[in-house]
């Protein structure tokens, strides 16, 4: 099979066949502590992607090469100091130096908050060749002013390992928004100066055009598209960008992660997820282990100076 990975860059193909049909505007809970930004999100019902508005979707992140300053990857801010990606986004990064993190416009032109990566985390069983497990965590260098408008924290999944067991999470059929600044058609060159976005649907992982794409391990991998016809899809340079869900609580929750998938927007075959639901653990573990970590070295550095400040006034 030609798998065409979708990385570093979301660009969301706008195959324009038809007119606009209706919106749909979700309007966020007025209380809510993550999954909201300043605006409502509207999105049209059109073949194709649109161009997002402004303070619509607070938690998008551009990952970029600190040696030339260009997008090569989409992100999720999970804290104001942790950027959820893609594992096959950072697997070739010589260092964290090598990346920085813009977020807080639609526009890649724009420059609101900008930070330096100190670590990078990647699940320790992803793999190359499947994309099983394809997730990593950024820690930042400084955390992010987070102020719910152009800068928000998405909600991550909370659902019970019964229920995971159980069931697809997203459920199949569910609508599902995918943004990003990836190609706006297959084998494009350049990536989308504003931010993209697109509603596509929950696949069955045994629905036949999930099995056209064959992921390796559906418990961990999701399909995602508008089957059997294609035309929304995300597309190279989406990749570590998220697919997420309108709740019941009104919040917008991160339940996939760009991964990988045969061509863009194509009939029959949908892309393929990571399945963030899989990997709450993981996540939290993570984020809490890097905290933990940054408290003890300050504990210690804070230690050692204060001897070396007794060891002196003794002298």
């Amino acid at each position: 099979m030609n798998i065409l990975l979708k990385v570093h860059t979301i660009f969301l193909l706008e195959f324009i066949f038809e007119p606009v049909l209706s919106q749909v505007t979700y309007t966020c809970s007025s209380n809510a502590t993550c999954g909201c930004s300043g605006n409502s999100a509207v999105l049209t019902k059109i073949v194709g992607g649109e161009n997002a508005a402004s303070q619509t979707w607070g938690w998008m992140a551009s990952l970029r090469y600190s040696s030339t300053n260009s997008h090569f990857c989409g992100g999720s801010i999970i804290s104001p100091l942790h950027i959820l990606t893609a594992a096959h986004c950072t697997i070739g990064l010589s260092s964290p130096s090598a990346v920085n993190v813009y977020v807080g416009s639609i526009y890649l032109s724009d420059t609101v908050q900008t930070r330096g990566v100190s670590y990078i985390h990647i699940h320790p069983n992803y793999s190359t060749t499947t994309y099983v497990n394809d997730l990593s965590i950024l820690k930042l260098s400084s955390p992010l002013t987070i102020d719910q408008t152009n800068v928000a924290i998405v909600c991550l999944p909370n659902v019970s390992s019964i229920i995971l067991a159980s069931q697809e999470y997203p459920a199949p059929n569910t609508s599902l928004i995918a943004i990003g600044w990836g190609y706006l058609t297959e084998g494009g060159d350049s990536v989308s100066q504003i931010l993209q976005q697109v509603t596509i649907q929950a696949i069955a992982a045994n629905s036949i055009y999930c099995k056209n794409v064959q992921p390796a391990d559906s418990s961990v991998q999701m399909c995602a598209g508008t089957m059997p016809n294609g035309g929304k899809d995300t597309c190279q340079g989406d990749s570590g960008g998220p697919l997420l869900m309108f709740t019941s609580d009104n919040v917008w929750q991160v339940v996939g992660i760009t991964s990988n998938g045969v061509g863009c927007a194509r009939p029959d075959l949908p892309g393929i997820y990571t399945r963030v639901a899989a990997f709450q653990v993981w996540i939290n573990d993570t984020m809490n282990d890097a905290n933990q970590l940054h408290i003890t070295i300050h504990t210690i550095l804070i230690s050692i100076i204060s001897i070396i400040f007794f060891v002196n006034i003794k002298n």
